[in-house]
């Protein structure tokens, strides 16, 4: 098939490790070849995360990533000299001349699923919808944290039921199309996660 190479772009404390940790974890039970690897700044509270995931069916000869078939920004934070041929990204984040699509993870969590926690999950969903990955709920509850796994498996369910028509549906508020610009605000601001969720949810 040739290595599918993944970028996953967010500030710390949206959970891009928890994707990207789930995501590989998942493809390694389905028995793909797989790499993973984390870049962040550990000492600025908010700041940047970064996950590189490569898999194959075959073993992965070069895992450095330099042009990746998919990226998934929550946050603008992300390496610039990376290109991508597709892009999922949160409200307000998509580059003139990327193609892609918006969708606002962090606040669909909160109102699908009544926590932003949940928006991860809905993001994977759709990451895995478009690398043309499928799964079942078996291989699903191998991989997720025994907390909430219902709860997150129907949330990617829910990120994988996504289509074109579905996404041009979902007209969030003004207020919620700039919840990751707010969210990510906060967190660099000092604010704790939980409450920086409750003020960028605000309206």
């Amino acid at each position: 098939m040739g290595a599918k190479f993944i970028v996953i772009d967010g500030v710390g404390g949206q959970g891009v490790r928890v994707i990207g940790s789930t995501m590989a974890s998942l493809l390694a039970v389905m028995d793909y070849h797989v790499t993973l690897l984390f870049d962040y700044d550990s000492s600025v509270r908010g700041g940047m995360s970064e996950a590189f995931l490569a898999y194959d069916t075959e073993p992965i000869a070069n895992f450095v990533v330099e042009c990746a078939d998919v990226v998934v920004r929550l946050a603008d934070r992300g390496p610039t000299h990376l290109t991508t041929d597709y892009v999922i990204a949160d409200c307000d984040l998509i580059k003139p001349g990327e193609r892609g699509e918006e969708i606002p993870f962090l606040q669909l969590g909160v109102d699908m699923f009544g926590r932003d926690l949940f928006g991860n999950m809905i993001a994977l969903g759709r990451l895995l919808c478009v690398c043309d990955v499928e799964f079942t709920d078996e291989a699903l509850r191998a991989v997720l944290p025994k907390k909430y796994v219902e709860e997150n498996i129907a949330a990617i369910k829910y990120g994988y039921s996504l289509d074109e028509s579905s996404i041009k549906a979902i007209e969030p508020e003004q207020a919620a199309s700039s919840f990751a610009a707010k969210y990510a605000r906060q967190v660099l601001a000092g604010t704790a996660p939980d409450k920086a969720v409750e003020l960028a949810a605000a309206r």
